[in-house]
């Protein structure tokens, strides 16, 4: 992450603590990464110079007007016009963060070789947010590598329940015999 980067998310992290909007934020700063990281020409047009700023402006409005809170979309009017917009995964990825450790919240992988339903993801995340004493949001991550059963990972921790991670136990265990 970048300097730059950090600095314009705690700005705008300061100003969802302010208005008592840390949430809301959290949720419409991942929206904007969401359709930023969604086809790199979107970030490729906002940074081009020839473009003039007006046109990114309107662009913004059209996309994200009604969808996020207004200070975001001024926040990225900012960006826009100060021409920092080039630092917004940065950005994104800086606030994720200060918001996940103000509400208590840590990240982890979910990796399994299918597709988990979104009530089986909440399940798994309810059970580690109990093991870990604290809220877990997972992503997931389809590895058909792994056989059956999931591994969760969470910082440096990891919670492996693949079939494949007990294959490996069991063939460790009969060779020490």
């Amino acid at each position: 992450m970048s300097v730059v980067g950090d600095r314009y998310a705690e700005s705008l992290f300061d100003l969802a603590k302010e208005e008592n909007q840390v949430t809301q934020y959290l949720d419409d700063i991942k929206l904007v990464g969401e359709v930023l990281d969604s086809d790199p020409q979107i970030v490729q047009f906002f940074n081009h110079v020839l473009i003039e700023n007006d046109k990114k402006i309107q662009l913004l409005d059209q996309s994200f007007k009604g969808n996020v809170d207004q200070y975001v979309l001024n926040f990225l009017k900012l960006l826009v016009q100060s021409r920092r917009i080039r630092y917004i995964d940065d950005i994104v990825k800086s606030y994720i963060n200060l918001s996940n450790q103000y509400l208590g919240i840590e990240e982890g992988m979910i990796y399994t070789p299918y597709e988990l339903t979104d009530q089986q993801i909440q399940d798994i995340e309810k059970a580690i947010s109990q093991k870990e004493n604290k809220k877990v949001t997972l992503k997931v991550s389809i590895d058909p590598s792994l056989l059956g059963g999931i591994k969760v990972q969470i910082a440096n921790r990891i919670y492996d329940g693949t079939i494949k991670n007990k294959v490996e136990m069991l063939k460790k265990e009969l060779l020490r015999k």
